[in-house]
């Protein structure tokens, strides 16, 4: 049988002999102080602390083990090696996550094992191990995922990254703990949703939202590893995303097609300020997509098209449908309007100002910079103009605050057009 060559080295990297001898030693005293605890025997006490156990081996350590398979490859500089080998896009990214998660799994396999001898609720079993597993192969894949990422932008140390990992395993905790509680997998505990106007059981929603979420986790490793490896592909796999979380998002709220639109139109704009920030931003690329464009080449030209630029041009059309409809509203009772096209302006400003900053002599500070220009126009310029009654002129800065939908797109139109000028005049010296 032949095996992923990449799954292979994982696995010897990581189950050494030492390692499959010492990890049932260490938890064998760990269930065998449970056992003393249950009175001699395996009672509710072992189950939780082998379920717990469960939870902090695979979230914990099985993602650290998933973001370094990835980011040692460059700290360690076989990233090249790996490059010019046979191995597919598809190979590396299932042999990289399951391979580094090897030995967590292994651990994790023998505290399910302890789990199902000591539990009191046999028949919750199944469903238990399908939430407890799902979730463990979700968080994984996301630190793949943030591995991915975290070297594309030339940081190739994991310090922040594992923060920003352990403050999501603090905020979901508490939804986490309730694994632990087998009485939450009986069949008469579930209730109903309404997802749009049809009633889906919430163990089935549940279970089909987790498979979607690991499965773009996977395709997003996927893709990434692609383009590492030098593969041009079509943006499908974004595409697909968007209008994925278009329709899901979309069967939660009230059937309108005006709420439906606002959804639709918020998921994109949230999709543009990730993929500008997601994805590198070399001067050269733009280059090439004009290129391509005047040489009516349209493949390239779709291989070469920025994620961020297709996710907003599918917000253009919901911006414009919102516009034209009757219902209006302030927020906050502080006269900050909701003007789509105005909005759709501000969000391209926002993103026309971080690439300025990627062009700049300190790409690695963009986002910072941008953080701070995004204070300055939304919050302390309009908020001091507005403090001393110069409405007017805070809306220049902040749209929102235009009285009018005309006024609130003409200063959005004009930011845009000064920061895209700001933009061109960096590009050009940059190429």
């Amino acid at each position: 049988m032949n095996l992923n060559p990449e799954f292979e080295r994982q696995l010897i990297l990581e189950c050494s002999q030492a390692r499959l001898v010492g990890a049932p030693v260490v938890l064998g005293a760990v269930f065998t102080l449970t056992y003393f605890l249950d009175d001699y025997r395996l009672g509710n006490i072992t189950a939780q602390a082998a379920l717990t156990l469960f939870m902090l081996i695979t979230l914990l350590w099985g993602t650290r083990q998933s973001l370094d398979s990835i980011v040692e490859e460059y700290r360690d500089r076989t990233w090249d090696t790996q490059r010019l080998s046979a191995l597919g896009p598809w190979q590396m990214t299932w042999g990289k996550l399951l391979g580094s998660t090897s030995m967590a799994w292994y651990c994790a396999g023998i505290c399910l094992l302890v789990h199902a001898l000591a539990t009191d609720n046999p028949p919750a079993l199944p469903l238990l191990f399908f939430y407890a597993i799902g979730t463990a192969l979700l968080v994984q894949s996301a630190g793949l995922l943030l591995g991915l990422l975290a070297v594309q932008r030339g940081q190739l140390k994991t310090g922040s990254i594992l923060i920003l990992v352990l403050v999501g395993f603090i905020v979901f905790m508490p939804s986490l703990s309730d694994l632990t509680d087998t009485a939450n997998y009986l069949s008469g505990n579930f209730q109903s949703n309404s997802w749009y106007s049809l009633t889906v059981n919430s163990q089935t929603l549940h279970q089909i939202s987790l498979f979607f979420a690991l499965f773009w986790c996977v395709m997003g490793s996927y893709r990434l590893l692609a383009q590492d490896l030098g593969l041009r592909n079509l943006p499908w796999a974004w595409f697909g995303f968007t209008l994925f979380l278009i329709i899901y998002l979309g069967g939660f709220i009230p059937s309108s097609s005006y709420s439906f639109s606002l959804a639709a139109f918020a998921v994109c704009s949230v999709l543009t300020y990730v993929g500008v920030i997601v994805e590198r931003h070399e001067p050269m690329r733009i280059k090439r997509l004009l290129d391509y464009y005047r040489q009516a080449n349209w493949r390239r030209v779709g291989e070469e098209l920025p994620l961020s630029a297709l996710s907003f041009a599918l917000s253009l059309p919901f911006a414009i449908f919102l516009s034209f409809q009757e219902q209006r509203f302030a927020w906050l009772d502080i006269s900050l309007h909701a003007y789509p096209l105005a909005i759709a302006l501000l969000v391209l400003r926002d993103c026309t100002i971080y690439l300025f900053f990627c062009y700049g002599k300190n790409p690695q500070r963009a986002f910072s910079l941008s953080l701070l220009s995004a204070a300055l126009l939304y919050g302390i310029l309009p908020g001091l103009f507005a403090a001393i009654g110069m409405t007017g002129v805070s809306a220049l800065f902040f749209p929102l605050w235009a009285e009018s939908a005309f006024s609130a797109l003409a200063c959005a139109a004009l930011q845009c057009a000064l920061i895209l000028r700001l933009l061109y005049q960096r590009w050009r010296k940059s190429v």
